[in-house]
């Protein structure tokens, strides 16, 4: 899921430039001021949908949903870099140019019409709760993330104690003057879509347990 919603929004991008800063997402667990927040199903899950658009703060966007599965396993499967060139399309390669337990920095090579780009983010972890991520463009601007693993569900999870609960919040800052509704559009779809297709994989790990 994180790495099909963070190359979805990536793609149309330009060579991008790195930090050796902490990445700071502190802001993105708190409550966002004048957030729009929706319950609605994907699939046959209910997901959270939190939202909020400001010309001056950037976009935010976040899910809340439970997983049947526990919470090593989701972690497994939401870290999973390897099929990255075969899901999303215009990838041409993926090489790691860091790459430990808590730190990765990973650079995509993509084809976007008749122009060949390099995408480089970084990645860090902290297993198996956290997972953030930072892209710095000149020509989008920042996009930053923050991915949770919480192994003690709500009652959306029916109370089942091998449930986790996952929240993915994220934060785009423009360059560059953008119709946020347009851009914020754009954001929902890819996030709800990461999201279903999230759900479906691991609906396909949880099935031979369940028997």
């Amino acid at each position: 899921m994180i790495r099909r919603v963070a190359l979805a929004l990536l793609c149309p991008l330009a060579v991008s430039w790195l930090s050796e800063a902490a990445i700071d997402t502190e802001f993105l667990e708190r409550p966002w001021p004048n957030q729009w927040v929706h319950e609605l199903e994907v699939g046959r899950h209910p997901v959270r949908w939190r939202q909020r658009a400001s010309r001056r703060d950037g976009i935010f966007a976040g899910v809340r949903f439970d997983v049947p599965l526990e919470r090593q396993t989701v972690w497994g499967l939401a870290n999973d870099y390897q099929d990255i060139g075969q899901l999303t399309p215009g990838v041409t390669a993926v090489r790691y140019l860091e790459q430990s337990e808590t730190r990765q920095v990973i650079a995509v090579d993509v084809k976007v019409l008749w122009k060949e780009l390099t995408l480089t983010f970084e990645v860090e972890r902290d297993p198996p709760r956290a997972v953030r991520f930072r892209l710095v463009n000149e020509v989008l601007g920042e996009y930053r993330g923050l991915c949770v693993f919480d192994e003690s569900p709500g009652p959306e999870a029916g109370g089942r104690s091998d449930a986790t609960r996952v929240e993915l919040a994220t934060w785009l800052l423009p360059s560059r003057p953008v119709p946020m509704r347009l851009l914020l559009l754009v954001e929902r779809m890819v996030l709800l879509t990461g999201v279903r297709e999230f759900l479906e994989s691991c609906e396909a790990r949880a099935a031979p347990l369940a028997r």
